[in-house]
């Protein structure tokens, strides 16, 4: 019997190589021309500081989509300046992740953030059949992590939409995640 070992090495990464690897990241997009993106309801401290600095960092262009009034509120909370970007005025989070989707649709956004706003609210009107952004493929998601103690940014694919996938939609929960990558 083969009394082979594992040893998992821990590492561990100081901020300034975190700061780094975030860095990398960035430079495999700087030069591109920022990304337009419809954040959906973005009406707490967290969803409007999290628009705002992929927006400083070049990577995207926020459209803010939701209650004005909360919006402002919490960018005034944040001590952000939102003036610079378009906002789309809906009466709450179901109207933002509908409107949204929308702007999807048409091309006017290439992308979807989330706010504060419950995960359901923003995919029913995603995968919604006559009016969401479905496609030939299986839709999924990917995180992308911050481990500390790995080496470089881990992809996680499908953790929580397909509980049970099939073999074909495996196939399409990994096209999506190599496309991502």
């Amino acid at each position: 019997m083969d009394d082979t070992r594992f040893v998992m090495r821990q590492i561990v990464l100081s901020p300034e190589q975190r700061r780094q690897r975030h860095e990398w990241i960035l430079d495999r997009v700087r030069g591109r021309a920022p990304v337009p993106v419809g954040v959906v309801h973005p009406v707490d401290r967290l969803s409007i500081l999290g628009a705002l600095a992929a927006a400083r960092a070049g990577v995207i262009t926020p459209v803010l989509i939701g209650p004005r009034a909360r919006i402002e509120a919490a960018a005034r909370e944040a001590g952000a300046d939102i003036a610079p970007f378009e906002m789309i005025d809906t009466e709450h989070s179901h109207a933002a992740a509908d409107r949204a989707v929308e702007l999807a649709r048409a091309g006017a956004v290439r992308a979807l953030m989330k706010g504060k706003l419950h995960t359901d609210e923003l995919m029913g009107a995603a995968v919604r059949r006559d009016t969401g952004i479905r496609t030939a493929r299986r839709m999924s998601h990917v995180f992308v992590l911050d481990v500390p103690n790995y080496p470089r940014p881990l992809l996680l694919t499908d953790a929580a939409i397909n509980v049970m996938p099939t073999l074909e939609q495996k196939r399409d929960i990994v096209q999506n995640a190599i496309d991502l990558a």
